[in-house]
């Protein structure tokens, strides 16, 4: 059932068919969902229009998912990020936390589990904006 939400969702994977499952997944919840494949493009992207969820995965080419979460995390602080990684382990788990993550998913990941994380992350996005407001 699609929902009259139209937060922005940015998927940054250099993985096509998860970028398309993903891109179906969120289009079908009703939010707004762009692609980057790297780096550099999603960098890019954050510098030209404001996400208010960002799915990350960290091993991309270009820098790592980290490396790009610390930027996202400087120049969009209140953007929330979901890191997504098929190479899981508990010290990136913990980093990719401590750097601003609002959640860490291992792929494969399911339909359910990553619009339950993103409406959590949503909506503490949502709640930061009603205490600043």
């Amino acid at each position: 059932m699609a929902s009259l939400d139209t937060s922005r969702i940015l998927v940054v994977d250099d993985d096509r068919e998860f970028q398309r499952s993903l891109i179906k997944i969120f289009q079908k919840a009703g939010y707004q969902v762009n692609v980057a494949s790297d780096s550099v493009q999603a960098l890019a992207v954050i510098d030209r229009r404001h996400y208010d969820l960002i799915v990350l995965d960290l091993k991309m080419p270009g820098k790592s998912g980290l490396e790009v979460l610390r930027e996202i995390k400087t120049k969009t602080p209140d953007s929330k990020v979901i890191v997504v990684t098929a190479f899981g382990d508990s010290t990136s788990h913990r980093e990719a936390m401590a750097i601003g993550a609002c959640d860490y998913l291992n792929k494969p990941v399911k339909r359910k589990e990553i619009l339950e994380a993103s409406r959590k992350a949503l909506a503490r996005f949502k709640n930061s904006f009603e205490v600043m407001g």
